[in-house]
């Protein structure tokens, strides 16, 4: 995953988009099996993530399964949620331009509370729809509790997350036990 998402590797796209698949078609016939259409939702990038990698880890990831059609049936992708245009993010302060790595768990929540925004045109799409929220790593949790939070202020019934990977959450700056 690290390889594909920090060092270029996008040659390992198909074989994580084989994983995505399999996670995917589980979690939306285990949570959502009465369901005639579910949303997956990504987590959003941030911009100066996407410029320094030249790609959005999990548009490819998704856009190629959603190409070949090998989406579960009756699922959309709907890119519903924002980064903010100007977030302010008072726990990157100090941090020596490190980000979110330099934070534990409190000081990740704390920093991205507030840095996403429902996308406009998607808000009523959303409302009273059952959503998957999809993200490639999990660490804290921090990422996919805001992109909820997003959702659920849209309306949406949001049923659960689908990640690639999970990690322990570091033991940075503001970690709990």
């Amino acid at each position: 995953m690290l390889a594909f998402k920090n060092h270029g590797h996008t040659d390992l796209a198909r074989w994580l988009q084989a994983a995505m698949a399999g996670a995917l078609h589980d979690a939306r016939w285990s949570l959502c099996p009465a369901s005639a259409e579910v949303l997956l939702v990504p987590v959003p990038s941030r911009g100066a993530s996407v410029r320094r990698r030249g790609y959005d880890p999990l548009a490819v990831l998704l856009g190629g399964l959603e190409r070949r059609n090998e989406l579960p049936a009756g699922t959309f992708v709907a890119p519903a949620v924002r980064q903010r245009s100007s977030p302010v993010l008072p726990a990157l302060r100090g941090t020596g331009g490190s980000g979110q790595k330099a934070l534990g768990k409190r000081g990740r929540r704390r920093n991205v509370r507030g840095s996403m925004e429902a996308v406009q045109p998607l808000r009523r799409a959303v409302r009273g729809r059952h959503c998957l929220v999809v993200d490639d790593v999990l660490t804290t949790g921090a990422t996919i509790a805001e992109t909820t939070r997003v959702l659920r202020g849209m309306g949406a019934k949001v049923a659960g997350a689908v990640v690639l990977a999970a990690t322990p959450a570091p033991q940075g700056a503001n970690s709990t036990p």
